[in-house]
């Protein structure tokens, strides 16, 4: 069997730890073997249904145990988990469950104001191509086809044998990431398996993760860099933490009851917990990294983390299509902007200028082994994006970046994003990471 298969490493960690805690969501948690046993019972249940190689289910859950349950179950059997923003309207659902051939769909009945269920069932009636939706959150009313309550899904692979891992073949599609969907087609990123294994365990390996540390992560679940950096520390055998909504008095609480070791934040989370009116009366010596990515990191806050709290500071340029891509260390990096980013061991860098050909200043090209197979149902898109040099499944990023003497890239902004005032050209970017400075400004 492949060795690079993700159920198998977590059960190893089940057998080695059983009653260590894997994932925490506000007040709930479930241990590494409680974990499995659900996995398995879930996967019986999904194989109940019909589930096989390749089906592929739509998740539109906010975080929670269950998000995590579904989405590894699913894999165990080699289906692709499509996992959507909970906070979707009926127009972008729509797009996304036609575009992404999803047959089965486990939704909630509601995320803040967005009503899921009552969007999802409208649109359920009207697929011919979905065969059950499940309600996760529990229902009084009794359900009729295609709709089924999580209780009585679950009871379905009660009697059943257990189901056989997936022993991943080459070229196989982990999952189906969806972003930008909003405006005109979705796209519905193609995620390798065997690629985007390596590059988890790979980024584990150089930010030195263990089975001590504990994550807390200010992104949610659905999306691909909130899922994957957390996943960094659970193939290590450590502990993860998501809120079901990011509150900055819980967020500061959490890393001092449970002695959090690694924070995951974004400039603008970061802004808000440091402008806390109690921010300093929290013990924070538990953490040793702080991890960013998302946004400009402005070297203001970077600081506040260094130089007051004593942290590393790891800030990242990743993508869906990609993950990890370049890195700055303040560990190493110090000396520079956050926004000079270096290669790490395992990837390449790419700069393309408006010629096509390598150029100083120009768009990111990337590679690195989680370099999406395609957007899913999207040629055109792929063509422009996914491409070869050397050898190697390439992205281009839609960054744009500048080389520096000492081989470093500084980060410039998104290429669409500039803004022309005469012969100047202005990044979008820099400018909200200059307002992000200053005290009174929360977000940008």
């Amino acid at each position: 069997m492949n060795k690079k298969n993700f159920y198998l490493l977590l059960k190893k960690f089940a057998m080695k730890n059983p009653d260590k805690k894997l994932l925490t969501v506000s007040e709930s948690s479930v241990t590494y073997s409680e974990f499995i046993v659900k996995i398995d019972c879930i996967a019986r249940s999904l194989k109940k249904l019909g589930v096989q190689k390749d089906t592929k289910i739509g998740l539109v859950l906010s975080n929670s145990l269950a998000w995590y349950e579904i989405f590894w179950a699913v894999l165990k059997l080699g289906a692709q988990p499509v996992p959507m923003d909970p906070q979707s309207g009926v127009l972008e659902l729509e797009r996304l469950f036609r575009f992404s051939d999803i047959s089965y769909v486990f939704a909630e009945k509601k995320y803040r104001n967005n009503p899921i269920f009552e969007i999802v069932t409208e649109l359920v009636y009207d697929m011919e191509n979905i065969t059950y939706c499940i309600l996760v959150d529990g229902v009084q009313e009794e359900l009729k086809p295609p709709f089924l309550s999580y209780e009585a899904f679950l009871g379905l692979g009660i009697e059943e044998e257990d189901t056989e891992v997936y022993d991943i073949e080459n070229n196989h599609v982990m999952s189906l990431a969806c972003t930008s969907g909003s405006t005109g087609n979705p796209k519905i990123l193609s995620v390798p398996y065997e690629g985007f294994y390596d590059a988890i365990l790979d980024m584990g390996s150089y930010l030195e993760f263990k089975d001590s540390d504990v994550m807390m992560v200010g992104m949610p679940l659905y999306h691909q860099g909130g899922f994957g950096m957390g996943l960094q520390i659970v193939v290590n055998g450590g502990s993860v933490i998501y809120q079901p909504q990011f509150n900055p008095n819980v967020f500061l609480e959490t890393i001092q009851r449970d002695k959090v070791t690694v924070i995951q934040l974004t400039s603008t989370l970061a802004k808000i917990l440091i402008s806390h009116p109690d921010f300093d009366k929290f013990d924070l010596s538990s953490i040793r990294i702080c991890y960013f990515a998302g946004e400009v990191l402005p070297r203001a806050i970077a600081e506040v983390f260094v130089e007051k709290l004593g942290i590393r500071v790891i800030n990242v340029i990743g993508s869906s299509e990609t993950a990890t891509m370049v890195v700055w260390d303040s560990a190493t990096d110090y000396d520079v902007d956050p926004s000079d980013f270096r290669e790490l061991p395992f990837t390449k860098i790419h700069i393309i200028g408006e010629n096509g050909k390598t150029a100083d200043i120009g768009e990111l090209c990337i590679y690195t082994t989680a370099v999406i197979y395609d957007y899913y149902n999207n040629p055109d898109a792929t063509e422009k994006a996914v491409v070869t040099i050397d050898g190697n499944r390439c992205f281009m990023t839609g960054d744009l970046v500048e080389k520096q003497n000492d081989g470093r890239i500084h980060f410039l902004g998104r290429c669409k994003r500039i803004i022309k005032r005469g012969a100047n050209l202005v990044h979008a970017e820099e400018v909200e990471g200059y307002l992000l400075t200053h005290p009174l400004i929360e977000a940008v």
